[in-house]
């Protein structure tokens, strides 16, 4: 992962959230105006660096299954389970929280071990989990913090989607293999 990039970034996310939560949180500001800050910040921790340092280190069922059958065949999905919109909401709730303390150091710390998470899935599952992601509009700030720290569980298990532990190097060596066999064509 490139942390100069990261760094540099991350920000720009900051000085976002900084810039706009005093009209984010104003009562004036309405659900569909908020929804928008939100999308934007979400969306801007699409533009951070990844990398094998941010794989949780599972995977489904059902893809690893598919990577002992035909592993050349079976493409991943690096799932977020931390979705964008989402993301953008807690950001914006862990700056009115922490204020000045909404640092750098503790925006990095929060993109590595939970915004920039990711699974390994299949395509097909990834689609499936979107619609149990997502957060009721209008749910208030307790509500939200709440299902916000099992967000990933309860996605999973609606979507009914076990993870079973893959070790980052045989992560590895599957994108090594996918990559060599993109040259060979």
């Amino acid at each position: 992962m490139n942390h100069q990039l990261l760094e540099e970034r991350a920000q720009v996310i900051i000085d976002l959230i900084r810039t706009t939560s005093e009209t984010y949180f104003h009562p004036k500001t309405n659900e569909g105006q908020k929804g928008l800050y939100e999308t934007l910040a979400g969306a801007g921790l699409w533009y951070l660096p990844s990398g094998l340092e941010l794989y949780s280190g599972f995977i489904s069922q059902e893809a690893l299954e598919c990577l002992e059958k035909i592993p050349t065949e079976t493409k991943l999905v690096e799932e977020h389970s931390f979705p964008r919109k989402v993301g953008g909401r807690y950001l914006y709730e862990q700056y009115r929280e922490r204020g000045e303390a909404f640092t750098k150091e503790y925006f990095l710390e929060l993109y590595k071990s939970k915004l920039g998470k990711y699974n390994l899935v299949l395509k097909k599952e990834n689609d499936k989990l979107k619609k149990f992601q997502k957060i009721k509009k209008g749910t208030s700030r307790e509500e939200f913090l709440e299902v916000i720290e099992n967000v990933e569980k309860r996605s999973y298990d609606s979507a009914g989607i076990s993870l079973k532990s893959f070790s980052p190097d045989k992560y590895a060596t599957f994108k090594k293999m996918k990559s060599k066999k993109k040259k060979l064509r």
